[in-house]
């Protein structure tokens, strides 16, 4: 009974959580964050704000990583939806694969390399969960600065970037492959593997 009280008690630990980075996002914040594959930086894709912090902290204007809620939020991005598309989607997410396609103009330029979109729904309950309370997306990168290792999430490392960083969500149990994720570029031509 206890064991199961406590584990009640950790999920409205996490949801509250992740309600409170979602706010931080909404409000122009920037959040370090675990995901499926590395520990990421997040901006909220629909505030200037904070996806200029997000370019500075990066050090570059982007393009950056669109994390989708679903499956559907995703393939909406698309200007068209081929077949190797839809199937890739469907075999590859949720999961550590981010497919890059032509895209619609609907999010912040920063999302775009000539006119192509590089988007995942991530293996990672809680990133795809602060995705949905964020509008469907957030942007994302690896945490680390250019030219650096990317970082692991942890107390001393918020505390160094507590400049750039406005929170940090971290819950124990997640389990982050610390391995980039593979990249697919889907074109009319067919598929072509970046990484």
């Amino acid at each position: 009974m206890l064991h199961k009280l406590r584990q009640s008690s950790l999920k409205v630990k996490r949801k509250l959580a992740t309600l409170r980075a979602a706010k931080v996002l909404r409000r122009g914040g920037l959040l370090a964050h675990q995901t499926g594959t590395v520990a990421g930086i997040a901006a909220h894709p629909g505030c200037s704000k904070s996806i200029k912090k997000l370019q500075r902290f990066k050090q570059r204007n982007g393009p950056f990583l669109l994390l989708a809620d679903s499956i559907s939020t995703a393939l909406s991005q698309a200007r068209y939806i081929s077949p190797t598309l839809r199937k890739m989607a469907k075999k590859s997410w949720p999961g550590a694969v981010t497919l890059v396609f032509p895209g619609k103009p609907k999010h912040h330029q920063a999302c775009y390399q000539q006119g192509m979109l590089a988007v995942r729904v991530d293996g990672d309950s809680e990133s795809r969960r602060l995705a949905q309370l964020c509008g469907g997306f957030l942007l994302s990168s690896s945490l680390n600065r250019r030219g650096s290792p990317i970082m692991p999430l942890h107390r001393q490392l918020f505390r160094r970037f507590s400049s750039w960083l406005d929170a940090q969500l971290v819950h124990k149990n997640i389990s982050n492959s610390n391995i980039p994720s593979r990249m697919y570029h889907i074109t009319h031509a067919g598929v072509k593997r970046l990484r």
